[in-house]
């Protein structure tokens, strides 16, 4: 599960320089970054296996039968030997519909089991890895990538920012009962295969009313989710009134026993709170603790933040959203790590979507029009009154403009953004 133990070790190496730095020390050398083949994937497991210590061989056999087939892995070897990986987990994205209802739905990978042999930490692998690897993305016209970092200060240096903040909380039980029951009972089941139609639809329309950024939890999603449940000890919860879904609450583990997820609506908190309060005090050893609850869709006790996340491709990115009325935008971005997304460009934003272009591809486009280009580009940068409508940012600075971790700045106020996000993935 990339649980904490290998945080400390990451931390370490930002304080020391980890992060960054080309080259290596100690006369060591190792081959450049790249994407492993099929073959070369069957290295990971050894070396996550000594990295990530605390992940059960249960878990790992379910890794690699559910996630190695579609995920793309990239290593560094030195001679034959996998020093040092960073693998991605494609997600398909739900975006807020536009106006005409279309729903959006988007590309993403998700970072995960960035790891690197003792010996060779400390030595700029890391950041040799994530280039290529966001270069390759970029290739691909990935709009953004995410990640759940051990340690903030290790990715702010290569343009991620916090977008997703996790409702997390503590349910309380007392003598196998909750202490917020009431008169509604709800039956808590453990859902099977055949239920994966009903949790789909359920979901979808949970986070479609509440969240304008999502993970879409379709068919193979659920099937993989019960398969990666059930290796860590635990089970995918339904709570139901009747015939009527009420929760859906995947879990893991024995002692402590830890929800990962609970998907319900705001007015059924309590209720779904009491059900799970019994349900758990039945098994959780030793009587009375609480049981820890992350991810969340309803508000808990506190947030915490969780997912970061940054722009791959300014163009796909762009084209994500919308305005509520037709408006021309000029934006001036500058990127350090991906070179390639600096520049200057025209956004055209309306009710159903938006266009971004490169200036120099709108200039040539214009020039074959016989149209003054340069004259279209300049008035693109301000409103008819003369207004300022010309943003200077970095990819940082757009990405949390428009994902809701920053409130936007000057110009992109006029842009629907993403401001509801929901992401709870671990793998």
């Amino acid at each position: 599960m990339l649980r904490t133990e290998f945080q400390e070790m990451l931390s370490a190496q930002v304080q020391s320089g980890g992060a960054g730095g080309e080259g290596l020390d100690g006369g060591t050398e190792a081959d450049g970054a790249r994407r492993l083949t099929e073959k070369e994937k069957l290295a990971c497991r050894g070396l996550w296996e000594e990295v990530f210590t605390e992940d059960s061989q249960e878990f790992l056999d379910y890794y690699d039968r559910w996630k190695y087939e579609g995920n793309e892995c990239y290593g560094i070897y030195h001679g034959d030997r996998l020093v040092s990986m960073l693998q991605m987990n494609p997600y398909e994205m739900q975006l807020q519909p536009l106006k005409s209802g279309q729903p959006q739905r988007v590309e993403s990978r998700y970072i995960v089991a960035v790891a690197t042999r003792e010996e060779y930490r400390h030595r700029g692998l890391m950041r040799r890895l994530l280039k290529k690897s966001l270069s390759d993305m970029q290739n691909q016209r990935i709009p953004f990538v995410f990640l759940m970092p051990a340690a903030e200060a290790i990715y702010r240096p290569f343009g991620f920012r916090y977008f997703y903040e996790m409702n997390t909380g503590t349910l309380e039980i007392k003598n196998g009962q909750s202490e917020l029951e009431t008169g509604r009972k709800l039956d808590v089941g453990q859902a099977e295969a055949s239920d994966i139609v009903k949790l789909v639809d359920f979901a979808e329309k949970i986070q479609m009313e509440f969240f304008d950024c999502y993970v879409r939890k379709d068919c193979f999603y659920y099937k993989r989710l019960l398969e990666e449940l059930k290796s860590e000890d635990g089970a995918l919860l339904v709570l139901t009134e009747g015939e009527r879904l009420v929760a859906v609450v995947p879990y893991w583990g024995k002692s402590p026993i830890e929800i990962r997820e609970l998907l319900c609506r705001p007015g059924d908190r309590e209720q779904v709170f009491a059900a799970l309060g019994r349900w758990f005090g039945e098994r959780q050893e030793g009587g009375g603790k609480g049981v820890l609850v992350e991810g969340a869709s309803i508000p808990l006790e506190e947030k915490k933040p969780a997912i970061m996340g940054r722009i791959v491709d300014v163009i796909s990115f762009l084209e994500m959203f919308s305005a509520e009325r037709p408006v021309e935008l000029v934006l001036e971005i500058s990127d350090e790590i991906l070179e390639e997304n600096s520049g200057c460009y025209r956004w055209s934003l309306s009710p159903q979507g938006s266009v971004a272009r490169r200036q120099e591809e709108f200039l040539q486009a214009a020039e074959a029009a016989g149209q003054d280009g340069k004259g279209l580009f300049q008035a693109a940068g301000r409103d008819g009154k003369g207004r300022e409508r010309r943003v200077r940012c970095t990819v940082a600075e757009l990405f949390s403009c428009l994902m809701g971790a920053a409130e936007p700045k000057g110009a992109l106020r006029m842009v629907r953004g993403c401001w509801r996000v929901y992401i709870n993935e671990i793998v």
